[in-house]
């Protein structure tokens, strides 16, 4: 593959550590992309419209669950490497634009919300005035870039992709609370409809990552990021679907899986209270958007996620049945917010759907803890946890935070009923207890 003029300088000037490049979207996958090319040598603007952001950055708050944000970027502002602003006028002096704004959901809850990424391009075609390589990061529907990105591109610039900007999409495989690390040591994947576009993402990417690049074009580069998250939201379904079996059959899920994952081909995931975060519910739906499926496995798969938090206030209700219990005056705890471990996202988490489906069920007295987040969801929120536990007639257990992982029995208050939704403790330490301990799956 030949590299034209000059596409060539601009591969040049990234492999020298000359280019500077600006980020545009500063959140959980735009701050961390800024930091690891900091630390490689770049110099890197971070933009994004969000003053409050900005403001927090520049005092070294970058709010994400990531240990030693702080030092670095206050080690790079210092330095004057990084620059924070909330001006697109600052995309006029870079030569590389990653596009990491978010893609939700929009309001029907099955289709992506453009807003934000059509908003992004708007900023950066005012300054296309020289080659520049664009990359998008955010997650996109199959056929994004080829049929809407890059003509938009080209129409609102009125220049040419892969000559006059090159233009990728490379998906971002990040996971919160390891981001530096995972944006380092996965394997990254560019998709690239033209040689010069590719050459250049390459001469990007190929310092900053330990793992393989793979290269395809922009629209199977777009379907396996959505993939990739949909296996999981599929297996984690399927595995919530043997915990009910389980529960039904009088056995343990956590034997179940243990024994079936001991096949060689076999690799069955944790059940739970559902998912969270700010892929699994989302992206599914954006793999199957546009698409006509009398039958999905990805609607199946997320209408039995959604339906677990339900399931779980279901688990408390029947056993408050079995042992004559009134709901009324009870005092319902509910430990984690959070959709994952040792984390203080809050989108999408199931919490806020159980909180949701015990007031349903007429629970009056709902308190919730956290040792990360205090978002209250519209209930009580306590942070002593000895506090909280000892005036809980009933706990649920919905995130595994590892603070809550060494609770015992002598932790509850007596006659306590306990489900653990995410099989946090171990069930044979209740046997003896007065407490009453359902775990999910059981």
């Amino acid at each position: 593959m030949e590299i034209e003029q000059p596409s060539l300088k601009l591969v040049n000037k990234i492999e020298e550590k000359k280019a500077v490049i600006c980020i545009v979207g500063l959140g959980q996958v735009g701050l961390p992309t800024a930091l690891s090319f900091l630390k490689l040598g770049y110099r890197v603007i971070g933009y994004d419209i969000n003053e409050k952001l900005v403001q927090n950055l520049e005092e070294g708050i970058s709010g994400l669950p990531e240990k030693g944000f702080k030092d670095l970027i206050d080690k790079f502002l210092k330095t004057k490497s990084f620059t924070l602003s909330v001006f697109s006028n600052v995309l006029a002096s870079a030569d590389v634009i990653i596009i990491c704004v978010a893609s939700p959901l929009d309001g029907t809850g099955f289709a992506v919300d453009m807003k934000f990424l059509i908003s992004a391009i708007e900023a950066v075609v005012k300054y296309l005035t020289t080659q520049k390589l664009i990359v998008v990061e955010s997650t996109l529907p199959p056929g994004t870039m080829k049929k809407y990105v890059i003509p938009l591109i080209e129409s609102l610039s009125k220049k040419r992709a892969g000559s006059d900007f090159l233009v990728s999409f490379c998906p971002e495989r990040v996971s919160p609370g390891n981001a530096l690390q995972e944006f380092n040591q996965n394997d990254r994947i560019i998709g690239a409809n033209d040689d010069n576009s590719y050459l250049s993402t390459l001469a990007l990417f190929k310092n900053i990552t330990n793992g393989k690049i793979h290269r395809t074009n922009t629209t199977t580069a777009e379907i396996s990021k959505l993939a990739e998250n949909s296996y999981r939201d599929i297996n984690i379904a399927f595995a919530n679907e043997l915990a009910i079996i389980c529960e039904q059959s009088d056995t343990d899920v956590q034997d179940v899986i243990r024994l079936a994952n001991t096949h060689p081909r076999v690799n069955i995931h944790k059940p739970g209270p559902g998912v969270g975060g700010p892929c699994l519910p989302k992206d599914p739906y954006l793999l199957i958007m546009g698409k006509n499926f009398d039958k999905s496995i990805v609607k199946t798969a997320r209408w039995i996620n959604d339906s677990m938090p339900s399931h779980i206030v279901d688990i408390l209700m029947k056993t408050l049945h079995s042992n004559k219990i009134s709901k009324d005056n009870l005092n319902v705890l509910i430990l984690g917010i959070s959709y994952k471990p040792d984390v203080n996202d809050t989108r999408y988490s199931p919490t806020r759907s159980i909180v949701s489906s015990l007031k349903k069920q007429g629970f009056q007295n709902i308190t919730l803890h956290d040792p990360f987040t205090e978002d209250a969801l519209g209930v009580k929120f306590n942070s002593d946890l000895n506090s909280v536990l000892g005036g809980a007639d009933c706990v649920i257990i919905a995130t595994a935070h590892s603070i809550y992982s060494s609770l015992s029995t002598k932790d509850f208050k007596k006659d306590c009923i306990i489900v653990d939704a995410v099989r946090l403790l171990n069930k044979d330490d209740f046997l003896d207890s007065r407490l009453t301990y359902i775990a999910l799956g059981a």
